[in-house]
């Protein structure tokens, strides 16, 4: 493959979807409508047609917030032919974190379903952004509209990507958490995240997963989600989505009747499979990943009984700034094992506490990495900063150790970020809400281990004197302002004090088995 200095993301998918044109590209089981991806390209391309006509230019941001349908990922497409960086919305947002979101990357044009419409339209409001809002359904500004009104319907062979510099212009900015417990915005130039793109395609070629059925369950936001929409034209494959989000009984029906080859599920579906293994056929899978929370090793051996012994079940460890999976599973890779490191990165275990360097095996360190991945922060040098070392490792922020056979174990994260089933809580961003409550003197948001979802926020609460502040109260203002992944289903505990180290931080390990023996409502 020719990939000069201007080849970008949007070369890469207009020459494979012409060679896949009569493939089905994706399949919306809701509905069971489906669609070639020369269908795909079509609608792909007079979309990017449209967007020209509007007037947006190569480096302007085009935000994407939707469900599974037909239509959420031709925007995604339409922005790689024209150099506009991708950011994926979560749906479920509501207005402080979209204002938060669109007050650091400045969108121009968003996609959304209807009943998101008048939020975004506030948040611009209040920012003075002028941001063109087109509803996927029902709106004023619908998609089937705005590329009525816009594509001058020359023919789709004389469709070229526009040409921009892939050293400035980003192909994508992706939510994110880090130390600090603000949002952050990992920005992906076009180079690095071909890269990863295209060794993924040859390790898929060679495991002989080309041209299968992929069960996609990832919502727009996640890294998955934006990886395999750029993966899964160049393989061939079928996405299997659905418009109906949160539903396990309908992934059942899905997989029963669909009969994927692949899929990266949450450990939480995982446990509900294993509750429902009397209901649900998996042997038609190849190969499955394990992502976004801890998994534990009783289900996990629990679920590998419901697989082909040939199925490669993988404890998927990547983070959003390595661009998805880092390691991968061989068929000798033990239980509990991420596998190996793919080939095209560099990796150091550190102790965190001297920076030594850890050579030998079973000895915890901190995961230092250098390969295809993120940038920079978007418009945050600051934090870009504190995880870059000055020879260019990326310092993950995870605790790992390696076995004599140079296999990866994740122990857990040094950072405080809380991880309910895929989602990833920022402790501070519920902490701030509370706080707020009368009768609240301190407050510290926690994750409680639990097997099916990982990780469940809890608040423990030091009231005022003679407070009545109820615990019913905090679980209600939360819910009532941030969205549903952020909800207190671990509980309120009310503590008489917080315990601190010297310099003032709240000690979370310490507060964790403190409240073990605490009544918590």
């Amino acid at each position: 493959m020719d990939m000069g200095p201007s080849y970008h993301s949007g070369h890469l998918i207009l020459e494979y979807m012409k060679r896949h044109s009569d493939t089905v590209g994706q399949i919306d089981a809701a509905t069971g409508e489906e669609e070639t991806y020369g269908s795909i390209l079509s609608r792909s391309i007079r979309l990017a047609r449209s967007l020209r006509a509007f007037g947006l230019k190569s480096g302007d941001v085009l935000a994407v917030s939707g469900r599974n349908h037909l239509d959420v990922h031709i925007p995604f497409y339409a922005a790689l032919f024209n150099g506009l960086p991708i950011l994926g919305v979560d749906p479920y947002f509501k207005y402080d974190e979209i204002l938060t979101l669109f007050k650091q990357t400045k969108p121009k044009i968003v996609f959304c379903q209807n009943e998101c419409s008048d939020i975004h339209k506030k948040v611009a409001i209040d920012l003075g952004l002028e941001i063109k809002i087109v509803t996927f359904d029902e709106g004023e500004c619908t998609f089937s509209k705005f590329i009525e009104q816009y594509d001058d319907r020359q023919p789709d062979q004389d469709f070229k990507v526009l040409e921009f510099d892939i050293e400035k212009i980003y192909a994508f900015l992706i939510c994110t958490s880090g130390t600090t417990g603000y949002v952050k915005i990992a920005a992906f130039k076009h180079r690095p995240f071909m890269m990863k793109v295209l060794g993924m395609l040859k390790r898929h070629t060679e495991a002989k997963l080309s041209g299968t059925r992929i069960l996609n369950l990832s919502p727009v936001q996640w890294i998955t989600s934006y990886f395999i929409t750029v993966v899964s034209p160049l393989t061939g494959d079928t996405l299997i989505q659905t418009s109906i989000p949160d539903d396990f009984d309908h992934v059942i029906d899905i997989i029963n009747k669909y009969k994927p080859a692949t899929t990266i599920i949450s450990p939480t579906l995982m446990s509900f499979l294993v509750s429902r293994k009397e209901e649900v056929d998996l042997t038609s899978f190849k190969s499955i990943g394990i992502a976004g929370s801890q998994i534990y090793s009783n289900v996990l051996i629990k679920f590998k009984e419901l697989l082909n012994k040939e199925t490669r079940l993988a404890n998927a460890y990547g983070q959003t700034e390595m661009i998805g999976p880092i390691f991968a599973p061989s068929p000798l890779t033990p239980i509990g094992s991420c596998g190996s490191p793919i080939p095209g990165h560099s990796f150091k275990l550190v102790d965190p506490d001297t920076g030594k360097e850890i050579n030998e095996p079973n000895v915890t360190g901190e995961l230092w990495t250098k390969g295809p991945r993120f940038s920079e922060y978007y418009n945050d040098p600051e934090e870009t900063a504190l995880v870059f070392t000055e020879d260019g490792y990326f310092k993950t922020g995870d605790l790992f150790y390696r076995d004599e056979n140079n296999n990866f174990y994740f122990v857990e994260r040094i950072r405080t970020l809380i991880k309910y089933r895929n989602s990833h809580v920022i402790p501070s961003e519920i902490e701030e809400v509370i706080s707020k409550l009368p009768g609240v003197r301190e407050v510290c948001v926690v994750g409680v281990p639990h097997e099916a979802d990982g990780e469940r926020p809890a608040a423990c609460v030091v009231r005022d004197t003679n407070s009545a502040v109820t615990a019913q109260e905090i679980r209600d203002l939360v819910a009532s302002k941030l969205s549903k992944n952020k909800e207190l289903r671990g509980g309120v505990v009310f503590v008489d004090s917080l315990p601190r180290t010297s310099t003032g931080k709240v000690v979370r390990k310490k507060l964790l088995k403190q409240i073990e023996n605490i009544k918590i409502e």
